[in-house]
């Protein structure tokens, strides 16, 4: 009794492992990419900047830039004032003239 007991634990153990991992194999994270997000003017700084919207693993926007040099990714606050227009940009940049 013991036994199938322990081995319908294991099983579903290897299932919850292998649902996670499936969703990482798709490129897909199951949680927010930003912890923290950064609020100060960087604009000169940044190479570019990619935009995550809400999805069903992180309710929030996520907006995360490239440094030039460093190559590293940072955070955007999304409500900041400057960070609000380099986001306007990047839309109005992609959006066909009409």
């Amino acid at each position: 009794m013991h036994f199938k007991i322990f081995s319908v634990i294991v099983f579903l153990g290897f299932l919850t492992i292998g649902e996670g991992m499936s969703l990482r194999g798709l490129g897909v994270d199951p949680r927010c990419r930003c912890i923290e997000t950064e609020s100060q003017r960087i604009g000169k700084l940044i190479e570019s900047v990619e935009l995550f919207p809400p999805s069903p693993h992180c309710k929030d926007t996520e907006i995360i830039a490239t440094l030039k040099v460093s190559r590293k990714e940072i955070c955007l606050d999304p409500i900041a004032p400057w960070v609000k227009k380099v986001i306007e940009k990047i839309i109005a940049n992609k959006t066909p003239a009409a």
